[in-house]
């Protein structure tokens, strides 16, 4: 799934990250609605992120909670409970909440420097990764859905977004079984933001696998959504755990019977007579011992 994400660019920094051009050939940036967003190494679920949406051919950006919350929705946030942070992109079409968003032409997109995973496997130690662009300096462009809803109370409008997954490429299956729907080239993200309200599942053929990715372990302390700064980055590797020194004596290789030397097993003739003179002294030793203390 998707759990965590990074975007580490400021309001304008964004803006040029995401430059595209017009139908009349123009090369645009997004204008910026409401208030920049802020960078952050580790963003959870229902905080802000940064939104990518197009409106009447132009692109804007928006910072918004991530879980999406219904239009319909009217009471407090606080009597929201359902978990939206993430939407199956198999599913889009069958779960009324996403479906008519969809249909709407509220698709976005969230900018992001990457995200963190964890690994899935049962009995498998959790331990988070990295996941970030294979080219270096790229941005991700992660496929979304958003809304807008009017909250019960003081009537201030909210804006939110989904990020949609996707069954999980070769790149990362063995960490998890799902990642985000990615976004790579500059026709794909046109024909997500701009095709206007269309109930063709045409576009939902954009969401598939990618594997322009790579990751990498980073340190543990990233499970807590109050853990930012650089160091949510650095790369650890797993320590391996080492085997008491018991176990390490039981399972230390042995010599097989057929390697060792027949004079190693047997001593020889003159070891025998050395051993044998050297028992014959000391008894003679303590014989003499013995006279004396007569």
């Amino acid at each position: 799934m998707c759990g965590r994400l990074v975007c580490l660019l400021k309001g304008r920094e964004l803006s040029v990250r995401c430059e595209y051009r017009s139908k009349e050939g123009v090369v645009e940036q997004p204008e910026w609605e409401g208030a920049f967003h802020t960078p952050s190494y580790n963003i959870p679920p229902t905080t802000q992120v940064p939104v990518l949406y197009g409106r009447m051919g132009k692109r804007f950006l928006r910072s918004m909670r991530w879980g999406l919350v219904p239009s319909s929705h009217k009471k407090p946030l606080r009597e929201f409970a359902l978990s939206t942070h993430n939407c199956c992109s198999e599913t889009i079409l069958e779960r009324p909440i996403y479906s008519r968003v969809f249909k709407q032409g509220r698709r976005c997109i969230i900018p992001a420097a990457g995200f963190y995973e964890w690994t899935s496997q049962k009995g498998a130690e959790k331990i988070p990764h990295f996941v970030h662009p294979k080219e270096e300096g790229k941005m991700m462009f992660i496929a979304g859905l958003y809304d807008r809803c009017k909250l019960e109370g003081d009537g201030s409008e909210l804006f939110s977004a989904s990020v949609i997954t996707t069954s999980a490429s070769q790149s990362i299956n063995w960490l998890h079984h799902r990642m985000p729907a990615l976004l790579e080239t500059e026709e794909d993200i046109q024909r997500w933001l701009h095709s206007g309200q269309l109930q063709s599942e045409n576009l939902l053929s954009l969401l598939h696998p990618k594997t322009c990715i790579s990751l990498y372990p980073v340190c543990k302390t990233i499970n807590s959504v109050h853990t930012n700064g650089p160091d949510c980055l650095a790369r650890k590797e797993p320590t391996k755990k080492r085997k008491s020194a018991t176990l390490e004596k039981f399972f230390t290789k042995r010599p097989k019977l057929e390697d060792v030397k027949k004079e190693d097993m047997f001593p020889s003739e003159k070891d025998s007579e050395r051993v044998t003179v050297d028992l014959k002294e000391e008894s003679n030793d303590v014989v003499k011992a013995e006279g004396l203390s007569q």
